[in-house]
């Protein structure tokens, strides 16, 4: 009887045994599948709760001119890193901060290849750190965080989920990718991916986009390509730079003063303004009603054919009003006239446009002038490209078409 009862033992220890083994096994494989999609062991104790709570503090929105966007602090004293075509043609890009209070900020070097720029603000946000990617694992958990759609979409920033899938280098200009399984859309660029932890593994790139599969340039490129940009004699030369030259003329003073508009130098603008228009009121007043403009931009201005000193201007604006920006657009004329040797905005009439067509951005005038042009110089289509590129240069926007093309013709 008591050898039964042993053997009974002995077999229940060994089917307990067996279950905890087998128990054991399948946990193992939990856990591995686990630390798989977490990116390792070291981040299995991070929760993406606590990841994403820590990393909005540090994302901000960032206005353009021509685009919109978003970017993350990287170092301590307010420098933000984003997309180059998210400041493309704006030296002086506004940041909406976490707080939704915004500053203009200064574009301190870019490079248009590697699609990066650095800009500085005068808030300090906490900065993210960077992991380098040589131990990232294929399915690993990422999150591309940002704000889609820019300003046709309020609120915090979003978070998109998805996992990493494998690393590709562009040959041409050395920039390493993360490919993932994160759709991306419009206005995430500029954002950061991160892993479960909060590190930065890279930079969202919704540009790069190929059948669904989202694109983020690499932690591991994002820090040599700063370097390059700190190191370089010229780390500003991709950026757009403006220049006021007000008492040129007075389409130049019409233009300066919405450039100035445009990077908030509001004291700048209201120097410009006569006074027959200020009428007695004091810059206080005046900059009130510009408290929350985000951006001018210029989309035509000419002068009158006809009416000496009248410049021609459409414009577009974006407002910061509560969490949503507002697009307006407007037309009209100045009349302009110097006073004491300087050109001072005289007079305006200046009317809202609601939701322009295409053609209302296109200037008619100049379109019936290059088709003559065409017609007279049978080879313009071949120097177009390189006219169109020559009169976006600084000081070249009042070039005749005549003179383009000679320059076009020089340059090849």
């Amino acid at each position: 009887m008591k050898k039964f009862l042993k053997m009974l033992l002995l077999i229940f220890i060994a089917g307990v045994i067996a279950y905890t083994a087998n128990e054991t096994s399948r946990l193992s494989k939990r856990i591995q599948k686990i630390e798989n999609k977490l990116g390792g062991t070291k981040k299995i104790g991070c929760n993406e709760k606590d990841t994403v709570e820590k990393v909005r503090r540090s994302v901000v929105r960032v206005v353009g001119g021509e685009g919109e966007g978003s970017g993350f602090a990287i170092q301590k004293g307010g420098y933000i890193l984003t997309n180059f075509h998210v400041i493309d043609f704006e030296p002086s890009p506004k940041i909406i901060l976490p707080d939704n209070t915004f500053e203009t900020g200064d574009v301190i070097m870019a490079d248009k290849d590697a699609d990066l720029a650095v800009i500085k603000v005068k808030k300090d946000l906490p900065a993210l750190s960077f992991a380098p990617i040589g131990g990232m694992i294929s399915t690993e958990e990422v999150l591309a965080i940002g704000y889609p759609l820019g300003g046709s979409l309020s609120g915090e920033s979003a978070v998109l989920r998805g996992a990493f899938s494998r690393r590709a280098k562009d040959k041409k200009n050395g920039v390493q990718y993360l490919l993932t399984d994160i759709t991306m859309v419009g206005g995430i660029s500029g954002g950061p991916m991160v892993n479960i932890c909060g590190e930065v593994v890279g930079i969202n790139t919704s540009g790069l986009l190929l059948g669904g599969m989202g694109i983020a340039i690499s932690s591991d490129s994002i820090i040599e390509q700063c370097s390059k940009m700190l190191a370089s004699k010229q780390p500003l030369k991709d950026v757009q730079i403006t220049i006021f030259d007000s008492n040129k003329d007075a389409l130049e003073a019409v233009r300066s003063f919405y450039n100035y508009l445009k990077i908030r130098k509001l004291e700048k603008a209201f120097g410009l303004l006569s006074d027959n228009f200020v009428m007695g009121y004091s810059f206080e007043q005046w900059a009130w009603g510009y408290r929350p403009l985000l951006d001018t931009t210029i989309v035509i201005i000419k002068p009158d054919k006809e009416i000496a000193n009248r410049i021609h201007v459409k414009l577009s604006t974006k407002d910061l009003v509560d969490d949503e920006i507002v697009y307006k657009f407007f037309e009209g004329y100045w009349d302009v006239r110097q006073i004491d040797g300087k050109w001072l905005l005289w007079k305006p009439r200046i009317r809202e446009i609601k939701d322009p067509d295409k053609d209302w951005f296109m200037d008619q005038d100049f379109i019936k002038e290059v088709e003559e042009f065409a017609k007279t110089h049978e080879d313009f289509e071949k120097y177009a490209p390189e006219m169109h590129k020559i009169s976006e240069q600084p000081g070249n926007e009042n070039l005749t078409l005549q003179e383009l093309y000679d320059k076009a013709k020089e340059n090849k």
